[in-house]
Order: C-alpha cells, then structure tokens, then sequence
C-alpha cells in the first residue's frame, strides 16, 4: 500500500543514515520473453538510448552508498529496450530483528518472508502499485462488455451487498476510480503504524469491504479525494462478479499471459477476493512489462490489451492536486494512477503509479520513456528522496528529446 503519503510528502532531503548493508549492482539472466513490438526484451545503452548516461551512473553510485534509502531495483526502459539495470542488496532479515512482534504474515510489514520479497524468491512486493493493476481490469471489463462503463453504480456493481443507503448505492465507479467515493476515513492523515488508522484497522477485519461500506459517507460521491486502500478493494469484488471470473485467472488470461508475466504472487483479502489495495508481487522486469505497456498506449506485440483510450484516462489528472494543502506538492491523481508532472512548464507529462516504500512504474509519454523502482523505505529513521523525483530530475530532464 502507499503508506502515509502525507507524512513523506515534504521529505526532499537525502537520506540522514546509510542501510546495514552496502548495495551491489548485480544482473539478472537475460530474458527472452516479449516486449512491447518485439519478442525478446532488447538492450541498449543510456547513450544509444539519448539518456545522459553520467547522470544516470551519478544516481546509481548515490544508491549503492545509501544516500536515497532503501531501494532494491532501478530499471529504465527507451523505445522498449532497457536502457540501465541494477539491483541493491540490503539485510532486512538484520534489520527486521528488533522490529518482529504480533502474528507473523502478509500485513505483519516486518516480517521478511513476506516484505519486501516474498518467501526468499526475487518477486518484491508493489505494495500500492497494485492499486494501477486493477485499474486496468476495469478498463479490460469495460471494453469486453462485463462493465456497462464508469457510471456504473455500487448498487448495479455488486448487488448481493444489499446496499440499503441510496446514497451509497449510487456512488459510481468513476468514483471509485478517482478516489472520491465519499466514505469517512482516514488513512493519511495518520502512520500507517498508528491503531486508528482505517487502512491498519480494517487488516484485522475478516471482510474489508463490509468494513468500508459500514461506514459513513463524510462526503457527497464524486466531490471530494480521500485516498482510500479498501475503496480500490470493491474493484476487485466488481471485476470478480462482472466477469464470473477469479481475478487471477481474469488477469492471467487478459493482463499478464498477453503481456507475458507468469511468475508472480498475489495475495488474498480475507473476504475471499484478491487484494487490489496492495496484494501484489512482481519481478522488476514484469513489473516494468506493465509500465511498457502503458507507454505503448495499451498495446503488445500488435494486440490492444487495454483499450487505448483507457491508457488516455488513466493517466489523465481527473484531481489536478490530490493535496493541495501541501505547499510545493502539485501530483495530481486519475484512475488509481499518479500524475507526477502535469506538463503545463514545457517540461515533459509523467504519470504512473506509486506504492508505499518506494515501488514507481513511471511512464513519460512524449519521451518513450519508462522508470521502475523498488525499494523499502519504510523505516522511520531513515529519510529518502522520492524515487519518482530523482528519476524526472535526472533521467527525464537530461533526455533528448525525440
């Protein structure tokens, strides 16, 4: 999940403590899988590719010393070849020892079988970054007939709720997408490791869902952002039940097998549904398929996965500021992306998402240009600059352009 975003937001400064351990560039085996026009996953060099390739070393040798925090993958991908691959190892087993109490599993954040990899295994937890994913399906439901469209209803959407208020029945999916369903909660103006927070609350509920639509509607639907975790969680009840499909096996036949991911791990919400919130687990490189494939408008190896006009929508800045209130912050948000640069200073548009700790598929349109980013910055007293930030500075703003 993208944990307190509020809290990280002004944190521009590099980071105050070096990791446990020193990060290690390190490669993976080649893979020979699909890109976005081509059958094998070509490379390149930062200079082939138009980047600035000093930059580029500049910030890898500022990471392996510790000075942005904890990230574990930087990849960036130009005209579907990647550009620049590293890998940083980091202890947090060592890290982890003091920090390791209540119930071991998927939302004890401590515990190093399941964060930041899973199990010993190379797939990283996206945390938030899953939240994009979803959006996709929906975009896939709606061009394949399963969702009528984004002014679908909750009442329409998922009728064995029996949503009684009418209020809430009639909060449609658009609000859903932009984060403006209107429920009371509070998820960022609270630590992630504080007991009240709604998104720590409802982990220790046997039915997210349920939790979220017990709750009051603090807002008229459609009116007003209020990042909420469990408000992407009815998507995944709403794709399940529109296509009478799990939504693995959705995604499998509609997202990952065209794209050719077949390697990941996805948790389950306890009410019998995938978690959209935050549940997914990714290779870096599969991770970076999907950021790919959004920079190619929806499409793979000449087939529309998702419908193009969707990618439109999705990146687009429905909130044109998702927190006003604070100064020098202007991301805005679409349909569960991020908009990170709204292109208005002649400088290039750059959307995509963003997952606590540090997980970013960066999408730069207009320079072909795709950035991910994994790490663990989730430790109070380490300071990190965020990935999204360094990525436009350095790479984005020294690109050619083409």
């Amino acid at each position: 999940m993208l944990r307190n975003a509020i809290a990280l937001l002004s944190t521009v400064f590099l980071v105050a403590c070096a990791p446990e351990s020193t990060p290690e560039t390190v490669e993976e085996e080649p893979m020979a899988e699909h890109a976005a026009s081509t059958s094998d996953w070509q490379q390149t060099t930062p200079a082939e590719a138009g980047l600035d390739g000093d930059a580029i070393a500049q910030l890898d040798a500022e990471i392996r010393e510790g000075q942005h925090g904890l990230v574990d993958s930087m990849l960036i991908i130009r005209g579907g070849k990647l550009a620049f691959e590293a890998y940083y190892e980091h202890d947090y087993e060592t890290m982890n020892a003091d920090r390791v109490t209540g119930e071991s599993g998927p939302w004890n954040y401590w515990d190093v079988n399941w964060h930041p990899y899973y199990d010993g295994t190379e797939l990283h937890t996206i945390q938030s970054s899953t939240k994009s994913f979803i959006s996709a399906m929906v975009g896939i439901a709606i061009a394949r007939g399963e969702i009528s469209g984004t002014d679908a209803t909750l009442a329409e959407l998922l009728p064995h709720r029996n949503i009684s208020d009418p209020e809430k029945a009639a909060i449609t999916l658009e609000d859903i997408l932009t984060m403006r369903a209107g429920f009371e909660w509070n998820e960022d103006d609270l630590s992630y490791w504080h007991p009240d927070n709604d998104s720590t609350m409802v982990e220790k509920t046997d039915d997210w869902v349920a939790y979220l639509l017990a709750k009051p509607l603090a807002n008229e639907p459609g009116s007003t952002y209020n990042y909420s975790s469990t408000v992407t969680q009815l998507m995944s009840e709403i794709v399940s039940t529109a296509s009478g499909m799990p939504l693995d096996e959705y995604a499998e036949k509609f997202l990952f097998g065209p794209i050719g991911i077949d390697e990941y791990m996805w948790k389950d919400a306890p009410e019998g549904f995938k978690d959209v919130a935050g549940g997914m687990y990714f290779k870096p490189r599969d991770f970076a398929r999907f950021g790919l494939l959004y920079a190619n408008d929806g499409m793979w190896e000449g087939n529309q996965v998702v419908p193009a006009d969707w990618v439109k929508q999705s990146g687009a800045a429905h909130v044109e500021r998702a927190y006003p209130e604070v100064d020098g912050f202007d991301v805005g948000y679409g349909y569960q992306f991020w908009v990170f640069a709204h292109g208005t200073d002649g400088n290039p548009y750059m959307y995509g998402t963003w997952g606590w700790g540090g997980q970013f598929a960066l999408i730069v349109p207009e320079l072909d240009l795709v950035g991910v980013f994994t790490g663990w910055n989730v430790y109070d007293e380490i300071d990190a600059e965020y990935a999204y930030r360094l990525f436009y500075e350095r790479v984005v703003l020294t690109a050619d352009s083409e």
